[in-house]
């Protein structure tokens, strides 16, 4: 049974990470892997030595009271963008959204996006890349079975990432007023509501 176990969580493991790679001819890139930001996504940018890896714990609702940087950062020029940030936060829905994981987090009535991009975005230049690629597959095998279409959860978790501006004007669900996230997420501690 035991072995049975493995198999099944071994086949699970690999028709996710499938379902997000890039194609076998093609390599991590802008197409595949997030648009032109996609380096800063992936934490292969040029500034990600300037990030602090060690999580700083806050809220949602510090986060997304943060003012809106204009024009919006290509580079890691934003102290925001040099932190690794650690919330407690319900995650409430979850989807494969391109080459990248998609959470919704909420905590008193605010909602804030938190990104776990897929092991095959990942290049050889990607900061921490063996604990990006254990994030991803922790929740995958723990938390859900990721799909293309929004899942509802409810599991309760500490989650750490770095800061991220996206565009407050995207209509993306369960993003913050002011386009802040948690991308690439670095931690991922669930406290109540994920298997072991």
């Amino acid at each position: 049974m035991r072995r049975a176990g493995v198999i099944g969580l071994f086949l699970a493991t690999a028709a996710v990470a499938a379902a997000v790679a890039p194609t076998a001819t093609s390599r991590p890139s802008a197409e595949t892997c997030g648009g032109p930001l996609w380096r800063m996504k992936t934490f292969s940018d040029l500034g990600r030595g300037l990030v602090k890896l060690a999580p700083r714990q806050t809220t949602i609702a510090a986060l997304a009271a943060r003012p809106y940087p204009s024009p919006l950062p290509r580079y890691r020029k934003t102290s925001f963008q040099r932190q690794t940030w650690q919330v407690v936060a319900q995650i409430t829905e979850y989807r494969l959204n391109g080459n990248e994981l998609r959470l919704i987090l909420f905590d008193h009535g605010v909602y804030m996006n938190a990104v776990m991009p897929a092991p095959a975005c990942l290049t050889s230049a990607t900061r921490a890349r063996g604990l990006l690629s254990a994030v991803f597959a922790g929740f995958s095998n723990n938390c859900g079975h990721p799909q293309r279409s929004w899942q509802p959860h409810g599991a309760v978790v500490y989650i750490s990432g770095v800061g991220f501006w996206s565009s407050r004007f995207l209509p993306r669900r369960g993003r913050a007023a002011n386009g802040a996230e948690l991308h690439p997420v670095t931690g991922f501690r669930p406290v109540v509501g994920c298997g072991s």
